[in-house]
Parts: structure tokens; C-alpha cells; sequence
């Protein structure tokens, strides 16, 4: 069956994404050690025998668990029904560590051969990933964050970085009246997407009066976030504001904003997350952009099925697009 072009496809379930909540509906493994990674992944395979012709997919998650990647899960489970594919979903659950963990997993993925796999490729480990994949003939799309070499992925489907970076700074910029000084809080210094953001973020205020004065690394870890931006609050008490590129990063900064009675300190983030939307409604965070998981999972089905079916697709890459939610739209964004 002719699968509907990718760009009616983005069209269509713009609105799905917004309506659709954190269900995690999606076959999902959680593993507490690396040890359980083969088993894992090896159950996405073993079920093709009696699937017939569906499709057995793999989607190695970055953590599995976190909310931002349970609203992957119900757009890759919609995607599944659409398409007759079955997306087994794996991964680490600890964000300390999910960047050396996640390799083990996108290897054990590659050696059991499934029709395709799914992956966030923003580290500097992937591009070799992606070249093992290759050599055994796996097609691979990457979603929410591409391979710094695209060589070896069919295709990309997800957030702009830069695009979304670029609206963090113009969201700065807004709050802030473009003066004062800037601390930033990043999950990840070897994430090529978050320091894409952060790049476009520093484009978007070059021309402006703000000067950000030192970035921390927080692991995507709310703990660690919380002492990072202590240490932070205590060393320059005068900051103007803060930039998180992750949910937990914009949150830990809210939490001490909150504590020690920051009431001039401005905040902008990433997702929407409804602790997040709580601090939004609370005038704690100023605004956070937000990407469209939903969107990103079913649309990274929908391509590796087109092009399993095809042998081609018709875009190489698909941004999903952003939205910058503040108090004036917190609630009515998702109408």
C-alpha cells in the first residue's frame, strides 16, 4: 500500500500532537543494567516469525522513562497501528549515564538485525554506530537530534536546532529587554544538538547587551541541575538570567529561583512538561520552547516504513518545528 507523503504526514498530525498526552503506549523495555541489553533487544526480532509481514523496528531511547520521551512512545504506538510495523523501544532509565549506556544498546540494536532502527544520534559515538548499521544493512532515521555524519542515515526527522535555538535567544531577548548577564545549564557538552541550540541561542543576542558568564553541565539530572544552579545563584548574585536546554535544566533553575527568592531572575527552557507549564502559570519561568515529540516518534516510523516500502524517500530531512510557550499562551497553546 502507497504510504501518504511525509509532508502531508507533518501537516496531519500537527494537531495530534498537541491533543495527545503521556501514555507511553509503545512496546517499551526499561533495563536496570547494561547486562539486560541483549536480551532486550533481541525480543524485537523474535517476534517477526509470527508478525507476518509487519515491520520490526527498534527505537533506541535516550532515557527510557522520562516524560519528554513517553510522548515519543504514543506517537511511535499510533505510527505501529498505521503502518503494520511493531517498534520495540529500548534504552537506559539512568540520565548519569545514559551517554556511555546508550551505545551498548544501539550495538546490541545493530546485531539483531532488525528491518530498521530508530535513534537520537547527537553524540559523538554515533557516527561509527552508524556505519556498523550500515555494513549489515540496516536502514537507520535519526529523530530529535541528528549524527554529526549524515553519511550513513536514511534520513533525519525532527526539532531544527538551530532553528530552536535561535527562539530560546529571541525569548531571552524578550524578557530580558536584551541587558544583563546569562548563565546556561546544558544536559550534555558533548550533545551536538544542544550546543547547536546553544550556538543560535549566542546568535540570536550578539547584537544585544547580554553576556553570558558561564555554562554548567547538569547530565539532565534535576539534582544535579539544583546544585549546579546554587553554586551559580552564590557566585554571581547579581545574574539577570538563565538559559536551560533541557526540561530538568529550565526546572532546577526554577526550584532555587523559587527557594532563595530570586524574583528578578529570568528563565528560559525547553519542554513543556507540566511542571514546567506549573512554573510558567507561577511567573517563574519566563518561557521554554517546545518541540513536538508526538510528532517526532510517528513521523520516524512513518519514514523508515515509506522508505522500507519504497526504497526512497521524498525529503532527507523534515523539521517538526517549535513553539515558544509563555504566560500569554500556556493555556490555550495546545487548542
Amino acid at each position: 500500500m502507497k504510504k501518504k507523503s511525509l509532508t502531508k504526514v507533518v501537516a496531519a498530525i500537527t494537531t495530534a500532537t498537541l491533543l495527545v498526552g503521556c501514555g507511553g503506549a509503545a512496546s517499551t523495555d526499561t533495563a536496570s543494567s547494561t547486562s539486560d541489553t541483549a536480551a532486550e533487544t533481541t525480543e524485537a526480532t523474535d517476534t517477526a516469525e509470527t508478525n507476518g509481514d509487519t515491520k520490526q523496528f527498534i527505537f533506541v531511547c535516550p532515557i527510557v522513562g522520562l516524560e519528554y520521551w513517553n510522548m515519543w512512545s504514543d506517537g511511535i504506538a499510533e505510527a505501529d497501528k498505521e503502518f503494520n510495523v511493531n517498534t520495540q523501544i529500548v534504552g537506559p532509565t539512568d540520565a548519569s549515564t545514559f551517554t556511555t549506556e546508550v551505545v551498548n544498546y544501539m550495538e546490541s540494536a545493530i546485531a539483531t538485525k532488525p528491518d530498521g532502527i530508530l535513534c537520537y544520534a547527537g553524540l559523538d559515538s554515533y557516527p561509527k554506530l552508524l556505519q556498523e548499521a550500515a555494513d549489515q544493512g540496516i536502514p537507520v532515521i535519526t529523530i530529535d537530534s541528528d549524527c554529526s555524519d549524515t553519511t550513513n542515515r536514511i534520513a533525519y526527522g525532527g526539532t531544527d536546532p538551530y532553528n530552536a535555538g535561535y527562539s530560546s535567544g529571541e525569548a531571552m531577548v524578550k524578557a530580558t529587554g536584551g541587558e544583563g548577564t546569562v548563565a546556561i545549564l546544558t544536559s550534555s557538552v558533548s550533545s551536538e544538538k544542544e550546543q547547536t541550540e546553544i550556538e543560535a541561542f549566542k546568535d540570536a543576542i550578539k547584537d544585544t547587551n547580554l553576556e553570558i558568564v558561564c555554562m554548567e553541565e547538569t547530565n539532565a539530572d534535576l539534582a544535579t541541575g539544583v546544585q549546579k544552579m546554587e553554586a551559580i545563584a552564590q557566585t554571581y548574585p547579581d545574574l539577570t538570567a538563565v538559559l536551560g536546554t533541557s526540561a530538568y535544566d529550565v526546572q532546577a533553575a526554577a526550584k532555587v529561583k523559587k527557594e532563595y527568592k530570586l524574583e528578578n531572575l529570568h528563565l528560559i527552557g525547553y519542554d513543556d512538561q507540566e511542571e514546567t507549564l506549573a512554573y510558567i502559570r507561577e511567573g517563574v519561568i519566563d518561557a521554554v520552547i517546545v518541540p513536538a515529540p508526538y510528532q517526532m516518534g510517528f513521523l520516524g516510523v512513518n519514514m523508515l516504513a515509506e522508505y522500507i516500502d519504497n526504497g526512497s524517500l521524498e525529503e532527507e530531512s523534515i523539521d517538526t518545528g517549535t513553539i515558544t510557550v509563555s504566560i500569554d499562551n500556556v493555556e490555550t497553546y495546545k487548542n
